[in-house]
């Protein structure tokens, strides 16, 4: 497969949210006490995860605003523990962990050595639902910000992935056309589905965990691991 660019999402694919954020959070939990509300952090983030992931799957749909999920995701667990006062302290959670969070730079394994190998052969973008004030902060924390020529961010036009309208936003920015571009990702609803809809080759990245266990289509490639990278590109 050949190339003229190629379009990566940043977390969990580049940039190992789940690590980050659990580091992140950890932090602000034992600074704020939170041990009062919780039996242990992992039980904080047992409820915070399972309702964090449905209100992605909102907002990547456009059913709730960036607010309402930044409001609903640190309220709810303080809310399923009954804790008084839980607005104001969640309020502040959110507060901290922004402040947090950007200074995380924990990357996949094998990101920077997949980067070094394609950075001399592709003109390299990223393409993410991530918010604006967190996600450049981030790349710069983890020391891979100039590896990239541009960061397409759904914010930029208020859509988000998978909504075609994105992808062909990104086309214009990078000067491509589809046939000429790859879409690296993890999350095959949003990644993969988006790019396959707007007639991109797409390299599905199944970095943890399994597979659905039945895909509506094939993705162009799929690999267990960025050191495979190579071997497709």
């Amino acid at each position: 497969m050949k190339y003229s660019v190629i379009f990566l999402d940043l977390d969990n694919t580049l940039y190992d949210f789940t690590a980050s954020s659990r580091e992140a959070y950890g932090e602000v939990y034992r600074t704020m006490d939170y041990d009062r509300f919780f039996p242990s952090f992992e039980a904080y983030m047992h409820l915070y995860e399972a309702r964090n992931a449905e209100l992605w799957t909102l907002y990547n749909a456009g059913r709730i605003t960036k607010d309402e999920l930044n409001a609903e995701r640190y309220l709810h667990p303080l809310r399923a523990a009954g804790v008084a006062g839980a607005e104001a302290l969640s309020q502040e959670f959110f507060r901290r962990a922004m402040t947090v969070l950007p200074t995380k730079g924990i990357l996949m394994p094998h990101a920077v050595e997949a980067l070094d190998y394609l950075r001399p052969r592709y003109r390299l973008y990223i393409l993410s639902n991530g918010f604006a004030e967190l996600q450049r902060h981030k790349m710069q924390a983890a020391g891979i910000y100039g590896y990239f020529d541009g960061v397409v961010l759904s914010e930029d036009i208020g859509i988000n992935k998978p909504d075609r309208r994105l992808f062909d936003h990104a086309l214009r920015v990078a000067g491509t056309t589809a046939a000429d571009t790859l879409m690296v990702g993890d999350d095959f609803a949003v990644d993969i589905a988006g790019a396959h809809a707007a007639g991109w080759d797409q390299m599905y990245c199944i970095l943890r965990g399994d597979p659905p266990a039945s895909l509506p289509f094939q993705p162009t490639c799929r690999i267990h691991s960025l050191a495979e990278v190579k071997k497709w590109l």
